[in-house]
Order: structure tokens, then sequence, then C-alpha cells
């Protein structure tokens, strides 16, 4: 296979996101009762590269999964809000989790997608 055939198959990311669409459930804060709300992601694909500087140990006092997150979610119907860090770093432990799982999904990390 050469670099053509490679970029015509998908083996360098894109740009463009995915959306993905998690539902949270969770006590209402005015209620007290359980609800459920579906949240449309929009997951940038990373690149190898990405992933790896993402997940380098030169900061250790940064949560290595909220820097994903921040690097990988913007919200809104058209994906134009940006999910900062600190955002993403005081997610609900529950919806962190949810909104980690799908970054996994889009980019292939985690689980049994990234065992190839």
């Amino acid at each position: 296979m050469n670099l053509k055939q490679l970029k015509a198959k998908g083996g360098i990311v894109d740009a463009l996101p995915v959306k993905k669409q998690v539902s949270w459930t969770h006590l209402d804060s005015k209620t007290g009762k359980e609800v459920t709300d579906t949240l449309t992601l929009h997951v940038r694909r990373q690149s190898f590269g990405v992933i790896e500087r993402l997940f380098a140990e030169s900061d250790s006092e940064l949560s290595r999964n909220a820097r994903y997150i921040a690097a990988s979610v913007a919200l809104g119907a058209d994906g134009s809000e940006a999910l900062s860090y600190d955002d993403a770093y005081g997610l609900e432990p529950s919806l962190g989790f949810l909104i980690l799982n799908a970054v996994n999904e889009v980019n292939g990390t985690g689980g049994a997608a990234a065992k190839n």
C-alpha cells in the first residue's frame, strides 16, 4: 500500500468530528428525582501522535483523561463550544466516564477496540 492509498482508506486522521450521543442518568438537582438526559457530543478523532502527547507523563498534576476529553469533545448543536480542561476535570464522574467511553469508541482507544 502506498501513502495515497493509506490516506484514501482513512489511515491518516481527518479533522471532521464524529457525532456521538450519550444518555446520562442522574438525580435532578431541583426535584431529587432520577432523570435521563441525552447529550450530543462532537468528538474529534485524534492522531496517534496527539494521543501519545496527551498521555505523556510530562505533567503529573493534570488528569490525563480530562486532557483527552478536553482535546476531543465539543458541545452545542454545531460543535462550536469547546470543553475546557477545567470543565472536563469538573465533570460529574458518571458523566465523565460516559464521555470518555464515547471518545474511546471514536478513537479506537481503550477496551477491545484498541486490540488489533
